[in-house]
């Protein structure tokens, strides 16, 4: 049972007063087929949409399940996501006393139908009524498809108002694009493969090309794939879960204008999709001037452990605090620098990693230990991923305010 003051099924939108920043090609394609491009870049950036080395491409392609199943605390259960060439995301499973709730979709139907599959081996045979988008992104939301066809007509698919919009505006248009690009990648990890000399070497960049090939078909004609939320609500949702009630709630813009936290009171949990997680944020699409005050609201919360859209269960608010603290350091750095005219060189040259405050400590071999652990493979050189991770953090903010100086 769903009970809340401002939820209502969607069937459109008026898109007249919708505001989101413009979308360069290099956006929309790191917002889209990140993976698909990691082969070409040998260091490729922790903060570029999660983008996985191709080590650890390979290290799923001997099969097994697509999820790590992790009893978090009583009736709520991470999906951990492992490494796959189309990066998934993690998922939260909340089962109550007649069905569960599922917090984000992955990359694509196959993968949600695997984690359906692990579901009912190994968490409940109770049915999926409710799929929560935590935000519009390609990896949370493209397997949308997956859950009503296995549940029925009666599993419905949650987001914010403005995740709608958003998936509704950008959904196809980014899938086209990252599908038209994959040839060429497969082309390119073709000759490489063609040009190797280590078996191993070969054997990887095939892996990686057969699982490109995979999803390029299931994923084309894209005008079919994306499934649209079917509840919206504003500000706040609560779904009665038997005894146990799920909060839905949008708490303010952050890594998008639609981000949800889900939120399980008796239980003291969280899943918070990427406004926060463990390794370093992805801002192209962000808004960086609310996102620590949204991660303040969600500090307030009282929860004691967090399953994050990406990395390992969290348990406290240590990595959240972390998380908004390396935020406002790029804020206040990048927003003072535009109103004084410095370049974006300038800036990025003056926040190296190692003179960044939030960073300091052991955050940096916290932060390669969680990508390891989400993609892979050894972090390597973890320096040169950081400098580029923060680098491009820097001129995502920057560019933010630099335009809405403009505006």
């Amino acid at each position: 049972m769903i009970g809340n003051d401002d939820s209502k099924h969607n069937h459109g939108h008026d898109h007249s007063g919708l505001s989101h920043p413009h979308f360069s090609r290099r956006e929309v394609l790191a917002g889209l087929g990140a993976a698909a491009f990691a082969a070409a870049a040998p260091s490729p950036s922790l903060g570029s949409l999660l983008r996985p080395t191709p080590r650890a491409w390979s290290q799923n392609a001997t099969g097994g399940p697509l999820f790590r199943i992790q009893r978090v605390t009583d009736g709520v259960y991470a999906a951990i996501a492992k490494p796959a060439a189309m990066i998934n995301c993690n998922a939260a499973i909340i089962v109550g006393s007649d069905h569960a709730v599922v917090v984000d979709a992955h990359s694509k139907p196959s993968a949600a139908r695997a984690l359906i599959s692990q579901i009912r081996a190994e968490v409940t045979d109770r049915p999926v009524r409710y799929v929560v988008n935590s935000h519009f992104h390609w990896d949370h939301s493209q397997g949308n498809l997956a859950y009503p066809e296995a549940f029925g007509a009666g599993t419905q698919v949650v987001s914010s108002t403005g995740t709608r919009e958003w998936l509704e505006r950008e959904g196809v248009k980014r899938l086209r694009e990252s599908l038209e690009s994959i040839p060429k990648q497969i082309a390119d990890l073709k000759k490489q493969a063609a040009a190797s000399t280590k078996d191993g070497d070969r054997k990887a960049l095939a892996g990686q090309v057969g699982e490109l090939e995979a999803y390029l078909k299931e994923m084309t004609p894209p005008e079919k794939q994306i499934k649209l939320p079917t509840v919206t609500f504003e500000r706040r949702l609560v779904i009665h879960h038997g005894e146990r009630e799920v909060h839905l709630l949008f708490l303010g813009r952050g890594h998008t204008a639609g981000d949800v936290v889900v939120y399980v009171p008796s239980e003291k949990v969280v899943a918070t999709g990427d406004l926060m997680h463990s390794v370093l944020p992805y801002m192209a699409d962000g808004y960086p001037d609310d996102w620590s005050g949204t991660l303040t609201a969600l500090e307030s919360l009282d929860f004691d452990r967090v399953v994050a859209g990406h990395g390992s269960v969290q348990e406290g608010k240590s990595v959240l605090r972390f998380f908004r603290s390396y935020i406002d350091e790029l804020n206040e750095a990048s927003s003072r620098a535009v109103e004084r005219g410095t370049s974006l060189a300038e800036v990025q040259k003056s926040l190296m990693p190692e003179r960044l405050k939030s960073l300091a400590g052991d955050q940096m071999t916290r932060v390669a230990r969680e990508v390891t652990g989400a993609f892979g493979g050894p972090a390597a050189k973890p320096a040169e991923q950081l400098k580029g991770s923060v680098a491009s953090n820097v001129a995502d903010t920057y560019n933010y305010y630099l335009k809405r100086r403009k505006a």
